[in-house]
């Protein structure tokens, strides 16, 4: 084997060499390059992570966020929701109240107007009570001034009749 190595042209001496260079190479990188190496790569991780975190804990925050505005949202419809019903409510009130105000009001005017309707019927009637009066009178005088003939009695009840026509 020695000559086959020979052959191709390989010397032990500066194998040996650059393998215990290449080792010593690869002990100062180790020391020097792949630490430093190893610590930007575990930085950037970190900052990777921390950045996905900040970003799940900003998410969660929008979620947090969201939620709040929506059932503030839904305090705030039921809010209004109230206040349209109480203002419902109160106009409902106030219809009512006006409602019985304008019935009684009819209420009195009506009995105002039977009070008055009865009063002119009072007034009416003791009106044609006079009339009767003054007629009977009349005809008690003129029946007394003529004489108790039949034909004399028809033609002063036919007066008094027609005078009664003109009353009316």
């Amino acid at each position: 084997m020695g000559n086959f190595l020979d052959a191709l042209g390989v010397d032990f001496k500066m194998v040996f060499i650059q393998v215990v260079g290449f080792l010593l190479l690869l002990v100062l990188m180790k020391k020097f390059l792949f630490g430093k190496i190893k610590d930007v790569i575990k930085a950037r991780a970190d900052e990777i992570k921390d950045t996905y975190k900040k970003s799940e804990d900003d998410r969660a925050e929008a979620a947090n966020l969201k939620e709040e505005y929506r059932q503030q949202a839904v305090k705030a419809d039921e809010a209004a929701e109230a206040k349209i019903q109480a203002a419902v409510d109160k106009a409902k009130s106030v219809g009512d109240q006006m409602l019985k105000e304008a019935q009684q009001a009819v209420a009195d005017e009506k009995t105002k107007a039977n009070q008055n309707i009865e009063l002119e019927r009072k007034k009416a009637l003791a009106e044609v009570r006079n009339q009767v009066v003054d007629l009977t009178i009349l005809s008690t005088s003129r029946l007394i001034k003529q004489s108790t003939k039949r034909e004399t009695a028809e033609k002063l009840v036919d007066d008094v009749i027609k005078g009664v026509g003109t009353l009316s």
